[in-house]
């Protein structure tokens, strides 16, 4: 989604990068890094989208470290309309 909480395209690998780019935000808001997650889940709502989806997403995850725990699911359908995919993330961080 983009700021307005609208579905900014109807191209899963653009709604993928859009989604890291707002795990990335939240993560930076907090003191932490893409490195810092420790799990995501992607759920996607077809098959089709599949390759697509995972092309945008593997390269950032890769840059960020070792690949963390990914667990993906094939939905009927998300809640918001006009999204291919919905992405989240679980992060670890050590308190000093």
């Amino acid at each position: 989604m983009d700021e307005t909480g609208k579905v900014a395209s109807h191209d899963a690998a653009a709604q993928a990068a859009r989604a890291i780019d707002n795990v990335e935000t939240v993560l930076r808001a907090a003191g932490a890094t893409l490195a810092d997650v420790v799990a995501w889940t992607v759920l996607i709502a077809a098959d089709a989208d599949v390759a697509a989806a995972y092309g945008a997403i593997a390269p950032r995850l890769a840059r960020a470290g070792a690949p963390p725990l990914v667990t993906a699911a094939r939905v009927a359908g998300l809640a918001v309309p006009g999204a291919l995919l919905e992405i989240s993330a679980i992060a670890a961080l050590t308190a000093n």
